[in-house]
């Protein structure tokens, strides 16, 4: 897996807070400022760290929300996302829908790997607040499931033999 960090600094911005943003999201990230212009420039960088990102999705119970940014983000084998510049620099994480002032991050799965279990592993599913094993949730749902069709098919066996007797009384 490889992580690629993109954040543009804005004119009113200082650039070594935007840089400190991204850091305190992803410490183990290198990053290099690009000079766009006299105005303004963009941090690049990449990492294969997501630690720091887990424990902050974990420590503000935000799990859910952000298994659904980064399924809605994901492509075959990827997934993006922007982070909000301001939250980021308190040490929190915030989705941002703004795509011009947000911290752009892509994380790319290696050619070994599934991009969902990267996603399950960054935010997997809660169930009243606590971590569930997700395959166990699809074997215990497959299981309720086939119950339900067995039913099913007791309900409509009953049926027939009502239809039956029904018509055999005249």
């Amino acid at each position: 897996m490889e992580v690629i960090i993109k954040a543009k600094v804005k004119p009113t911005e200082d650039k070594y807070k935007v840089k400190k943003a991204i850091l305190n999201i992803f410490p183990k990230a290198k990053l290099t400022f690009i000079e766009k212009d006299n105005e303004f420039g963009e941090w690049e960088g990449k990492t294969k760290s997501v630690e720091k990102l887990k424990e902050l999705l974990r420590s503000q119970s935000i799990l859910d929300a952000a298994r659904m940014v980064l399924e809605k983000g994901m492509t075959e084998n990827a997934t993006k996302f922007y982070l909000n510049k301001q939250a980021a620099y308190v040490g929190a994480v915030n989705f941002d829908i703004d795509t011009h002032g947000g911290i752009f991050v892509k994380i790319l799965a290696d050619e070994n790997e599934d991009i969902m279990k990267i996603i399950k592993d960054i935010a997997p599913r809660t169930k009243g607040g606590v971590i569930i094993n997700e395959d166990e949730l699809e074997e215990e749902e497959e299981k309720e499931d086939s119950e339900e069709i067995k039913e099913g098919h007791k309900e409509e066996n009953n049926l027939k033999i009502k239809v039956i007797d029904n018509s055999s009384g005249d």
